[in-house]
């Protein structure tokens, strides 16, 4: 019995090798290695597409200026708002439940 799902197994195997050579030498398939190997290279360069280092710094860097002022804008409408005010906590309400 053990024999007979060795030779099963080998057989599925070479036959799946076989079909998987025919298709990765296929057109198609030359088309889906070229695209793995641009996924992988946009992985391996931080997965944005970036070619380099500089760029992705550059780009982060954007944001988080970008971001900044956007922070630093809701800061200030806040302090305008003459119904805003500071929240202090006593030591005592935070201890009770």
């Amino acid at each position: 019995m053990k024999n007979n799902h060795f030779i099963i197994g080998l057989a599925l195997g070479c036959a799946s090798g076989y079909l998987a050579s025919k298709y990765l030498t296929s057109e198609a398939g030359q088309k889906v290695i070229e695209n793995i190997k641009t996924i992988r290279g946009d992985f391996n360069n931080g997965g944005l597409g970036l070619k380099a280092n500089n760029d992705l710094v550059n780009a982060f860097n954007d944001k988080t200026d970008a971001l900044k002022d956007h922070m630093t804008s809701t800061v200030d409408k806040i302090k305008d708002d003459e119904d805003a005010s500071d929240i202090v906590f006593d030591e005592n309400d935070l201890n009770e439940e």
